[in-house]
């Protein structure tokens, strides 16, 4: 008892060890702070790349796709592993939006059955969680000609239905943090997509055989992921493929981009990953496209491993260098509690002198020191919850305030700053802040165990 009310009273009373306290608290919010930004940032590439990318990619390593993905596809969904299959088709174009916005983009096409595969019909702000992906007119809407704009004798209301990302079309989170979308405006928006086919049998493009086409927008998705967001529309499948000549012609099997597949929760993706190797070998080999068409077959994990190792590298790299900075609290402990060990000298040739043990002497120093660490870790817990829950407010108003934007998406290619923490990694942070505190604590402890009584009650 007599330990717990002298590591109780030398808490109240010895405002110095306040100091060691402060210190272990702004240590345990910066380490959590930190961890929580670079391990959300990592949480938020991955669920975001798998989420627009399916489980596994056959995908082409030449803009020209591959053949023959319809009996790849259905050899593919045969898997007892596998849920479904969808082929994709990826390439760049040039956008013309109301005549006010034209830039490079990528384009993407997506089948209907896309949503069986990835997460990208989440995205979507009229269609969102649509199980099957329509690029129809909006039902209802008044669609005419631009004024002043030809289509070429095309109907208005016979053209195509594109999605956009929302970045293309300047949209931006408002103070609330949501998205401002006048969808008089948007819905109304035409757009006149640009492609250039590739052909197997020429070596260079042809720079005056281009597509053009005529849309309108009739969704837009907001991915989070900047890098697709501010670049990428998407059309139907069919029209893209139609447009790049990556349709069947001239005696020529019909082309793909990639193959996304989403297999089965609880089953093996290497494993998986392996037998769809095979069967995508055995069609491209029977047809003898061995070199014609490159491919690869890749978990997502695969796919975007560049990404995700740098991500992972840059967390343990950061996390390490603010954990060596966090050894200085060790120290300040350490030099606090030798200096009231020293002034204690004759408290504690007394408490020896009444029969406490050298143990008992030492315990009230350890526990001192675990003290600390629980009450600076819980602090610093706190503290850190409150900075990562408000985080991105807080970048708001430090922009406004001082005219800094710390966090440009388009760096960090998300347009938010990570605001979850992991109970996991919290609770192993504050763990080490309490053992770094009893470390910290450990030589002033034993001096003080050392101690002869008389000898400590002749201190001056």
């Amino acid at each position: 008892m007599y330990k717990l009310l002298l590591i109780l009273k030398y808490l109240r009373k010895r405002r110095i060890a306040w100091v060691s306290l402060i210190a272990v608290m702004l240590c345990t919010t910066m380490v959590i702070v930190v961890i929580s930004v670079m391990g959300g940032w990592l949480r938020m590439f991955r669920e975001s790349f798998h989420s627009i990318s399916g489980d596994i990619i056959v995908q082409g390593r030449s803009m020209l796709g591959f053949p023959h993905y319809h009996e790849m596809i259905k050899r593919i969904e045969a898997l007892p592993d596998v849920k479904a299959a969808a082929p994709v088709i990826r390439s760049f174009g040039l956008v013309n939006i109301n005549n006010q916005i034209r830039s490079g983009v990528s384009v993407i096409g997506y089948p209907p059955n896309i949503s069986q595969v990835n997460g990208f019909t989440t995205s979507l702000f009229r269609m969102t969680g649509a199980k099957e992906l329509a690029f129809s007119l909006i039902p209802g809407h008044d669609y005419r000609t631009p004024p002043g704009f030809s289509s070429r004798g095309k109907d208005p209301k016979t053209w195509d239905g594109m999605i956009v990302g929302d970045g293309v079309i300047g949209l931006r989170k408002n103070k609330e943090g949501n998205v401002d979308r006048d969808t008089d405006v948007i819905f109304n928006a035409y757009v006149v997509l640009t492609v250039m086919p590739l052909s197997p049998e020429k070596a260079t493009p042809d720079l005056t055989d281009k597509t053009m086409r005529f849309f309108w927008i009739v969704d837009d998705s907001r991915t989070k992921v900047h890098l697709y967001d501010s670049n990428t529309v998407y059309v139907a499948f069919d029209a893209l493929q139609q447009d790049l000549q990556m349709d069947a012609r001239d005696n020529e099997p019909a082309r793909a981009s990639d193959i996304q597949i989403a297999i089965k929760p609880g089953a093996n993706l290497a494993a998986a990953r392996d037998r769809i190797a095979r069967i995508v070998d055995d069609v491209t080999t029977s047809h003898g496209y061995d070199f014609r068409f490159p491919y690869s077959v890749k978990t997502w994990e695969e796919t975007h491993a560049t990404f995700l190792g740098a991500v992972e590298k840059e967390k343990v790299l950061v996390t390490f260098l603010f954990s060596i900075i966090s050894i200085v609290a060790i120290f300040l402990i350490f030099c606090i509690f030798y200096m009231i060990v020293v002034e204690k000298t004759r408290d504690i040739g007394i408490i020896k002198s009444v029969g406490a043990t050298a143990s008992g002497v030492a315990s009230i120093f350890l526990g001192y020191g675990a003290a600390i660490g629980i009450v600076g870790g819980g602090l610093g817990l706190l503290a850190g919850w409150l900075i990562i829950h408000n985080i991105n407010g807080l970048h708001t108003w430090l922009g406004k305030i001082m005219g800094i934007q710390i966090w440009n998406p388009e760096v960090y290619l998300f347009d938010t700053i990570p605001n979850t923490m992991n109970p996991r990694e919290v609770a192993i942070i504050v763990a080490i802040a309490i053992v770094s505190s009893i470390l910290g604590a450990l030589v002033p402890a034993y001096r003080a165990a050392r101690m002869h009584p008389i000898e400590a009650l002749r201190w001056e």
